[in-house]
């Protein structure tokens, strides 16, 4: 049995001091660490993915549709966009589906990845506890407010990647650290793990969080955050799967294809969650910066 089906769920307690705050959050997690081992190949084929892609329900509904067409069946590993790019390197995964486009590239010509193709997209939102009526697009917004009480994932996924990058578009004095790219605020919170928990803490504690739209729709029912959206440029978010090098080669290409056809995209652009659309199928009109 290969390191990825050895590996289990573990219960995570998280600290937090700031200001005498003590915030404790219990939530159950992947292990990642000792789960990026070789894969043997009797295991099957296996899907490295994002958070928020398997969160929205889509992916479910994509993978189901396939296997009933098809008869192949994917595995899943979920994790932020920077651990599933490492098992991709590693050849722990056959396949990958990721939302940091400049870290997919880059990811691609270090010769991990044969392909890159976008098949879906929606867009970055700003949760809080109140409307924000005067920025007129996102990184006004984090300027408004960077002295109030922010989570951020801090785990190197495809949200946090971007949020560091409407930092870095801000006017805002940042600085560097094991958290990455961020203002120096004692209200700025790295939990170092994935949306679900981001958002269940910013609605505890009242806070600021960048979202992707799917995992924002698919609890915001649970939850009692305002979202709000721009439509430019810095907040798409897109979602791209990237072929790999391996025996799996025909099965990962037909799931691509599969994607990319009239069935799967109409299956993108049909689902939604409270009669919301939560993903557009194939490639925005709009390009993401060369920091996206």
């Amino acid at each position: 049995m290969s390191s990825l089906r050895k590996c289990g769920r573990f219960l995570v307690v998280i600290v937090l001091m700031r200001r005498s705050i003590a915030i404790v959050l219990l939530m159950l997690s992947f292990n990642i660490s000792g789960c990026l081992g070789e894969k043997e190949d009797s295991e099957g084929l296996i899907l490295a993915t994002t958070t928020s892609m398997r969160d929205s329900g889509l992916l479910d509904v994509l993978l189901s549709s396939f296997k009933e067409e098809y008869g192949i069946e994917i595995g899943v590993v979920a994790v932020g966009t920077g651990a599933a790019l490492k098992l991709g390197e590693n050849q722990d995964a056959d396949i990958l589906i990721v939302h940091a486009p400049e870290k997919e590239i880059q990811f691609i010509e270090q010769g991990y990845g044969n392909s890159r193709t976008t098949f879906a997209w929606n867009r970055f939102v700003l949760l809080g506890p109140s409307e924000l009526n005067e920025p007129t697009n996102v990184s006004e917004a984090f300027e408004q407010i960077q002295n109030e009480c922010i989570i951020s994932r801090g785990d190197g996924s495809g949200t946090h990647i971007k949020e560091q990058e409407i930092w870095r578009s801000t006017t805002i004095s940042l600085i560097e650290d094991s958290s990455g790219t961020h203002p120096s605020s004692e209200s700025y919170y790295s939990i170092g793990q994935g949306m679900g928990a981001a958002l269940n803490m910013a609605n505890e504690l009242r806070c600021w969080v960048l979202s992707d739209m799917g995992t924002w729709l698919s609890m915001s029912p649970q939850l009692d955050l305002v979202a709000n959206i721009w439509e430019d440029e810095l907040t798409l978010n897109q979602y791209s799967i990237i072929q790999l090098d391996n025996e799996y080669q025909s099965q990962t290409l037909l799931f691509e294809e599969y994607l990319m056809s009239t069935k799967g995209e109409t299956i993108i652009a049909e689902y939604t969650i409270n009669d919301q659309q939560m993903f557009n199928p194939g490639q925005p009109n709009q390009e993401p910066s060369s920091n996206a």
